[in-house]
């Protein structure tokens, strides 16, 4: 048995789309719950670094055949003692050493770069959520990997939504906050709110143990991730609430249309700046996106979120807009020195 692990580049169709390959049939087996994704959007995994970041591409070939990929992500503005990496076995190679091999090879590199923490993730099944087999999970804890952080997974039919009944509930209390909804790129007008409520993210949610600098609040970032999103081929949708005194936006959610298959899409951020809490701005900005959806894309039936366990107040309004378990995805960490 012959085992060769080599870096390649994302720019080559050819090695890039094995990988992208792998990646795919991997999460399929971790997550057999969710859709197939498109391979545009594996590739674009390895493609798209976000703003002051590496991406770092790998294939591992028993005997010539591509089994197994890895992505390593380098930080090298903020969090430049971290690096987080991603791995892929196909489902009828492991257990043969590959994932090993691999998490070595990436290892070896960020040892190099005298990084000391390495972040990954996991998918796991939920009580009263559909089965996953926990083969990521058992990997990690094997090679030493400490649990950060749990996100429970929660999935929603916009179809038994009764947005229009809740929202004249929540109404009553969002006096003073006008919504705004868009889709596409955020206005030129609203972008530098917008990075602001977005580098809130880490710093406000809760991260368990975690070890993660938020984001800047920088405009440039949340352009970056406007065309990640084109290059992956998504439709996004947002709702905001401004605030009628002054003019500024202070809440903040956005859905991700998948471009394969289009009758799903993420939940993705859902924020509320702490001076503006309160006033129910959180469930109105997600009814007043949920309306909209309905509007400009009635296709878009299934829509999945992630919230930390400990966000207890984000999985009471999705318990109330009807989202049920789905699975969860655990943060991995572990110190190399």
């Amino acid at each position: 048995m012959s085992l060769r692990i080599a870096a390649f580049d994302p720019a080559d169709d050819t090695t890039c789309g094995e990988a992208a390959a792998i990646m795919r049939l991997a999460s399929l087996a971790e997550t057999p719950d969710m859709p197939a994704l498109s391979p545009r959007r594996y590739v674009a995994r390895f493609r798209n670094p976000q703003l002051g970041e590496r991406r770092l591409g790998f294939l591992a070939r028993l005997d010539g055949v591509a089994v197994g990929a890895g992505l390593l992500i380098l930080p090298d503005e903020q969090n430049r003692e971290a690096a987080m990496i991603e791995l892929h076995v196909l489902p009828t190679h492991r257990r043969r050493g590959v994932g090993r091999a691999l998490h070595d090879r990436l290892t070896g590199i960020i040892r190099a770069e005298n990084r000391s923490t390495v972040l990954a993730n996991t998918s796991e099944s939920l009580p009263g959520g559909p089965a996953r087999p926990g083969d990521g999970s058992a990997f990690a804890a094997a090679l030493g990997y400490q649990r950060a952080s749990t996100a429970h997974g929660q999935l929603l039919d916009l179809r038994d939504v009764p947005a229009e009944r809740l929202l004249a509930r929540v109404t009553p209390h969002t006096g003073g906050y006008s919504p705004v909804v868009w889709s596409g790129d955020v206005p030129e007008a609203d972008v530098a709110d917008i990075a602001y409520l977005n580098a809130r993210l880490i710093e406000d949610a809760p991260t368990g143990d975690l070890e993660w600098e938020a984001e800047k609040p920088d405009p440039s970032v949340i352009r970056n991730y406007e065309r990640t999103y084109r290059d992956k081929g998504s439709t996004l949708f947002h709702a905001a609430m401004r605030d009628d005194r002054t003019g500024r936006l202070v809440a903040w959610t956005m859905i991700e249309q998948l471009d394969d298959p289009s009758s799903w899409g993420w939940q993705q951020i859902t924020l509320v700046d702490p001076a503006h809490r309160g006033h129910r701005l959180g469930l109105a900005v997600k009814l007043h996106n949920h309306l909209q959806v309905r509007a400009r894309a009635p296709e878009l039936h299934h829509v999945h979120t992630w919230n930390s366990d400990a966000n207890h107040h984000m999985i009471a309004i999705n318990a109330e807009l009807g989202f049920r378990p789905s699975g969860a995805t655990v943060d991995w960490q572990i110190h190399l020195r």
